[in-house]
């Protein structure tokens, strides 16, 4: 960029000013090169600088100073009742909530255990009972193996006339 006919636009300068490495070379050589490029980037520098002396002397001074709240470990020693005391409340919630726990737990436990018992013994009734035949008798009737105590006699006549049409 040796023709000074180009010269560096405003964000260009300001970027050199942030950063001088944020411009390509050819922009670099060109500011270090060019006077009226060197003379706009130290205006724009001085009017920074007037900025910020004028911010200055227009903010208010502080009325106190500002103490950050935790600073050490003499803020641990300020809390550490309220900790102990959350700690032991939480501690009573959780041992009562507990307690509570196993006695329902035992109450129930106990009901449960009681329901179990009645189930397995009319389970135990039922499987006694039907020792011989465990099928019901209305299946046994299907199949044919039902007969009455009083007859010799273990398929009916339907049920031959069904099977062996004459």
């Amino acid at each position: 960029m040796k023709n000074h006919d180009r010269h560096l636009k405003e964000d260009q300068i300001i970027r050199a000013l942030v950063d001088e490495h944020d411009l390509t070379t050819a922009e670099r050589t060109h500011l270090l090169e060019c006077s009226l490029c060197q003379k706009e980037q130290q205006e724009c520098e001085q009017a920074l600088h007037r900025l910020g002396d004028l911010s200055k002397e227009q903010v208010p001074s502080p009325q106190r100073r500002f103490i950050p709240f935790v600073q050490g470990s003499h803020s641990l020693l300020r809390w550490r009742p309220a900790l102990a005391a959350g700690v032991v409340i939480v501690l009573l919630m959780i041992g009562i909530w507990w307690s509570s726990l196993f006695t329902r737990l035992k109450e129930n436990g106990s009901m449960h255990t009681t329901r179990n018992i009645e189930t397995d013994q009319q389970l135990l009734t039922e499987v006694m009972f039907r020792e011989d035949d465990a099928l019901p008798d209305r299946y046994l009737t299907i199949i044919g193996n039902y007969h009455d105590d009083d007859s010799d006699n273990y398929y009916d006549s339907e049920f031959l006339e069904f099977v062996l049409p004459l």
